[in-house]
């Protein structure tokens, strides 16, 4: 039997809404129809395996980051 402590858990989109300051109904598009970036658009991975769906936290994190603005080197290099 797996030890409850190791086993990852999803996190909900209301959850992620919490985490992210933004509505669940937010993070649903972003799972359909993604996030509009000045580099494309970036979707939220998620799993669907009922009526909701869950989203793993690297998932996340990834998402987290793909969506951060570039930020121009503080040096010049010419």
């Amino acid at each position: 039997m797996p030890n409850k402590e190791n086993v990852e858990r999803y996190l909900t989109t209301q959850e992620v809404a919490k985490r992210l300051r933004r509505h669940p109904r937010t993070i649903r598009d972003w799972i359909v129809s993604g996030c509009p970036t000045s580099r494309g658009t970036v979707f939220l991975d998620a799993t669907k395996p009922g009526k909701s769906w869950l989203v793993h936290p690297d998932w996340l994190a990834l998402f987290e980051h793909r969506i951060r603005p570039m930020r121009k080197a503080d040096l010049d290099l010419e």
